[in-house]
């Protein structure tokens, strides 16, 4: 499907065939919307919404699967009715953060925050596999933060609802009906192309609205390119300190450097709405509870 931004066609060919390859070549159907292009979205709001109602509203169809990102989606949110959800598995990230929360309001359907078609090709192939077992119903292995930024922020051990999101969509979507409750849940962040003082903004907001009161803890994935630009004076704050200073003081547990997100190659699929696990005395991620197997 393609409810946000337009679609480079062949990435998204690219990623149908490890598609076919893993489930055999009758799968998938394509959004008829999924070559169009509208501006910045991938057809315009009448022509998006219906492929995206129609998917919903298909009997037959138990996956819906974001080619990619971008924007637009949130333009879509007020029309969808809550019953679509039941029984759906959106499986995406960044912009497809907002049907995920959609979902999750209108009908505590989880969904599967995870690498778009268009990724599949270039992703590294244990990131692949994570997917085909979440979506098979089987539990994967622990997330481990790596690589430069990884670490822990805050120590514990906490349980809770998972729930990964893209930080801009999720800060986007304060004073709608749209937002989950965060109340003992784990929260994972990912961002791309932030300055640190525009997370500095997004966190604040969060904060202030009161949407992050009583979450359990925070997993970070990949702040992707959210540096300030080489020239220009003062370097400022970098990300990780940003959250530093936004998360650290809530007094619970924060794990940095965790593989998912925008990062070429890296994109690890965390389930949307199943408990979890945040060890940030081990920088780990558990899943404990499966997905319905969907294939």
């Amino acid at each position: 499907m393609a409810p946000s931004g337009p679609v480079d066609m062949g990435r998204v060919q690219r990623g149908l065939a490890h598609v076919r390859a893993h489930f055999g070549p009758g799968a998938p159907q394509l959004a008829p919307n999924l070559a169009q292009r509208s501006g910045y979205f991938a057809g315009d709001d009448a022509t998006r919404f219906e492929a995206l109602s129609a998917a919903l509203q298909d009997p037959d169809l138990r996956v819906l699967w974001a080619a990619r990102g971008g924007y637009g989606a949130t333009r879509l949110l007020r029309r969808l009715d809550p019953a679509w959800a039941r029984g759906k598995l959106i499986v995406g990230f960044s912009d497809i953060t907002a049907l995920m929360c959609w979902a999750w309001t209108a009908a505590g359907q989880p969904s599967i925050h995870g690498p778009v078609v268009a990724q599949l090709d270039a992703l590294d192939p244990g990131d692949r596999e994570r997917l085909w077992d979440l979506l098979a119903g089987e539990l994967p292995v622990p997330l481990v933060a790596e690589g430069e930024g990884a670490g822990s922020l805050c120590g514990g051990r906490v349980e809770g609802t998972l729930m990964p999101a893209n930080l801009e969509v999720l800060r986007s979507l304060v004073g709608t009906p749209f937002l989950p409750s965060m109340r003992g849940a784990i929260v994972a962040l990912e961002e791309v192309g932030e300055r640190p003082y525009r997370l500095d903004r997004a966190l604040t907001q969060l904060l202030d609205s009161g949407a992050l009161r009583g979450v359990a803890g925070f997993a970070i994935g990949q702040l992707h390119a959210c540096n300030e630009p080489a020239a220009g004076g003062s370097q400022g704050w970098s990300a990780r300190e940003v959250v530093e200073d936004r998360l650290a003081r809530l007094g619970v547990p924060v794990v940095t450097g965790l593989p998912f997100g925008h990062a070429p190659g890296r994109n690890a699929a965390i389930p949307f709405g199943v408990r979890g696990r945040l060890d940030a005395d081990q920088g780990s991620l558990e899943v404990l509870e499966p997905l319905p197997g969907f294939a």
